[in-house]
């Protein structure tokens, strides 16, 4: 079967965008600014400007290699979120405009399927959207039903998804966000992360996706457990032959809520002193655009001279660390609502 690899990324997150990481949120009258991880300037994104910033990040990643927009008959495109339009609806009502008939993922995929030329599918499994949609890629390519695909993770602010985050009491309410060193809940963030995934390496960023495993975790609607995350990872070290001592480093869902306390004890367990990096203090936790957004910011990480991560001791010390990050094996594992959880491991091999 053909490998598959990483070979391009473009992504818009907050850690360029200097803007007010403060949003309002209105619940049962009661008004209260929250942190939040924005990476657009408009408060909220209709359907045109949603769609011109995916064809932007889709440019760009085109341009990085070298692919023409006219040339993509072969080449899927793949979605994934849990914003779908709602921040075109809101716009539409706050302007006393007609609300859409739909709404769906479905009509945006529709705008890039004519502007592309080329099939557009759409997955929508909570925080792990974009995350099965590499999964889905990597499928297809692995068996030979296509040579390359582009996977799009998108994520904007929209109130109904903020304030529901809200009531369900799962939000932190100040900064600094720093997930497993504190457990005061969960900051929202929006962006877009475009990947590009090909049977072909980029000989400049050689980086491998493989053995892929998923798992349901049918234990708990919004929480993950121990035994579904173990099972996953499990699996997924098993497909790629490896053993936990021999992964160079993990990066793991980290979210600063109570999950924190299981998935901690779990790296304690079976992988101590093994880097962990942690996306979420970054991008902040971009729900459906997740496992793009994270999947690009790891792939920068490795390109740096030095990088910021945690290692966990067998003794549950969490202690932070700044080093170069070395070639090898590392594993990445995306947790959501409903339990549609997937892991893979990125095999970085820097330059040919």
């Amino acid at each position: 079967m053909p490998k598959v690899y990483l070979t391009a990324a473009s992504q818009q997150n907050a850690q360029a965008a200097k803007l007010n990481p403060w949003q309002q949120s209105s619940m049962l009258g009661q008004n209260q600014h929250l942190p939040y991880f924005r990476a657009f300037e408009q408060p909220l994104l209709n359907f045109n400007q949603l769609c011109t910033y995916l064809e932007q990040h889709i440019d760009k990643v085109l341009t990085q290699r070298g692919w023409q927009a006219d040339a993509l008959q072969n080449t899927p495109i793949l979605l994934g979120s849990t914003a779908y339009l709602m921040s075109d609806c809101e716009f539409r009502w706050h302007n006393n405009q007609p609300l859409p008939q739909e709404y769906s993922l479905a009509l945006i995929a529709e705008r890039l399927k004519t502007r592309y030329q080329t099939s557009v599918f759409s997955v929508a499994t909570s925080c792990t959207s974009s995350a099965q949609a590499i999964g889905c890629a990597y499928q297809m390519i692995e068996q030979g039903q296509c040579q390359r695909a582009l996977v799009i993770g998108f994520e904007m602010f929209n109130r109904l998804t903020f304030e529901h985050f809200n009531a369900m009491h799962l939000l932190a309410d100040d900064l600094p966000y720093q997930p497993f060193e504190q457990h005061n809940g969960i900051i929202l963030g929006e962006g877009i992360a475009c990947v590009a995934l090909e049977n072909q390496p980029n000989p400049e960023k050689k980086l491998e996706i493989s053995a892929i495993t998923t798992i349901t975790d049918h234990h708990n609607l919004t929480n993950s457990s121990a035994e579904a995350l173990t099972q996953l990872i499990e699996n997924c070290l098993h497909k790629a032959g490896l053993q936990s001592h021999q992964l160079a480093g993990i990066k793991v869902h980290a979210v600063g809520g109570n999950s924190d306390e299981m998935e901690i004890a779990f790296l304690q367990q079976q992988f101590p002193s093994i880097p962990c990096l942690l996306a979420k203090p970054y991008l902040g936790h971009s729900l459906g655009a997740s496992g793009a957004m994270e999947t690009a910011w790891l792939w920068q990480q490795l390109q740096q001279d030095k990088t910021n991560y945690l290692t966990i001791t067998s003794q549950g010390a969490i202690e932070k660390q700044t080093q170069p990050l070395s070639t090898g094996y590392y594993l990445n594992y995306f947790l959501g609502f409903g339990g549609s959880n997937i892991a893979w491991i990125l095999h970085w091999q820097g330059k040919e």
